[in-house]
């Protein structure tokens, strides 16, 4: 499914979906914003940060920050570039958080990202090395999609998020190929393994601090 945001007119277009799909897309971004500023921070780590809508949010609550955002694809970072006017104050970084500077980081997101990531142990390894990137203490804020899908209920679940995207007034087929590809596609887990990975990364102060359907928010401290 990630091969999908190599795909230039998915990037050109990717600004406008989640807003449409997602249940409190504009209050989870204020919130990821609000919990961030709080740090004050110079240096913001920014995972899964291509497209750019998290670096709007991030970039008006911070004007003075300077941004580290690292994307895996090449056409999402040219769609954020685009999206953002190619501020001097992000730095772009095309590969995983393997491939991001060692910091430290005052600060760090993932927004929408560590649900394409397989639990496998490679979620694992992703979440500490956001946390080896980050100043003790540091805020780290991570939201995404939280379904069990070994969970009985799961279907019914992903159906929901599917009426709810229904009514979001987009083409009716688009909508059926996202659903699918969210229901095999996705590598999501329930909010309950999450949590335990961000423990297990050795963050602290874990709180859930958004929910919309099964869309889910956390803060976290390094």
């Amino acid at each position: 499914m990630a091969d999908l945001f190599k795909d230039p007119e998915h990037a050109r277009t990717y600004a406008e979906r989640p807003k449409k799909i997602i249940p409190g897309f504009d209050g989870l971004h204020r919130i990821m914003a609000q919990l961030i500023a709080e740090a004050s921070p110079a240096q913001t780590l920014v995972l899964g940060g291509g497209g750019g809508l998290e670096l709007k949010t991030l970039s008006e609550a911070l004007p003075e920050g300077r941004f580290y955002a690292v994307d895996p694809s090449a056409e999402m970072i040219a769609q954020g570039r685009a999206y953002l006017g190619d501020p001097a104050s992000v730095e772009w970084v095309e590969g995983l958080i393997f491939d991001a500077p060692g910091g430290p980081f005052d600060a760090a997101t993932c927004m929408l990202t560590l649900h394409f990531v397989p639990d496998d142990g490679a979620k694992l390894e992703t979440l500490k090395g956001i946390k080896a990137r980050l100043k003790p203490g540091a805020p780290f804020f991570i939201a995404h999609m939280s379904v069990d899908k070994d969970d009985p209920n799961s279907d019914q679940k992903f159906d929901r998020y599917l009426r709810y995207a229904q009514d979001s007034q987009l083409d009716p087929q688009v909508l059926k190929e996202a659903h699918e590809r969210v229901r095999t596609g996705l590598n999501t887990v329930g909010p309950e393994r999450d949590e335990q990975l961000l423990r297990e990364a050795g963050f602290s102060g874990i709180e859930l601090v958004f929910k919309g359907l099964y869309w889910c928010g956390w803060v976290a401290y390094a």
